[in-house]
C-alpha cells in the first residue's frame, strides 16, 4: 500500500478521519500488515512542512517507522519523472496526485487515501477503514 499524504494529514489537523488514521499508524507500528507500505518522499516533506511545534513527537514516531524499515519510501528516477509529466497530462492529475500514482504504479500496490481526484482513474484506491477492515480480518482467521 502506498500511504497519500492527505491520511497524515488527517491525523496533524485533527480532521474528521482522523481516529481512522491514527488506528492505520498503530496498525503498521504493530506489524499487523505483511505487504510493503510506501510513502513518497514528497509526501513526507509536506508531511514535515505542515507539523507545528506540538506534532513534532508524532512526526518523529513517522520518521522513525520508515527508519525500521515498517515505511518504505520508493526510489524515483528521471523515467518516473517523465512518467509523472505524460500522467499529468493524460489523466488530468495535478503534480502531487500524478507523483502518487506512478509510485504506486511502480511499486506495484494500491493507494490509501481520501483523494476523489483519483476516482474513475486506473488505480486502486482504498480508505483507511478499508484496510483495517481487511487487515482484522486476516488476523481473525
Amino acid at each position: 500500500m502506498l500511504i497519500d499524504s492527505n491520511i497524515i494529514l488527517e491525523i496533524l489537523f485533527r480532521q474528521d478521519h482522523c481516529r481512522e488514521c491514527m488506528d492505520l499508524v498503530k496498525a503498521i507500528k504493530n506489524d499487523l500488515f505483511s505487504e510493503k507500505i510506501y510513502i513518497t518522499r514528497f509526501s513526507l516533506s509536506s508531511i514535515e512542512a505542515a507539523c507545528k511545534k506540538g506534532d513534532r513527537d508524532f512526526l518523529c514516531d513517522l520518521l522513525l517507522l520508515i527508519y525500521d524499515g515498517k515505511i518504505n519510501i520508493p526510489k524515483l528516477d528521471i523515467r518516473d519523472d517523465l512518467m509523472i509529466n505524460s500522467v499529468r497530462n493524460e489523466l488530468g492529475l495535478d503534480f502531487d496526485d500524478a507523483m502518487q500514482f506512478v509510485a504506486t504504479q511502480k511499486a506495484g500496490t494500491y493507494i490509501v487515501t481520501f483523494d476523489k481526484d483519483f476516482k474513475n482513474k486506473p488505480i486502486q484506491i482504498k480508505t483507511p477503514r478499508e484496510v483495517l477492515k481487511t487487515v482484522l480480518e486476516q488476523t481473525k482467521k
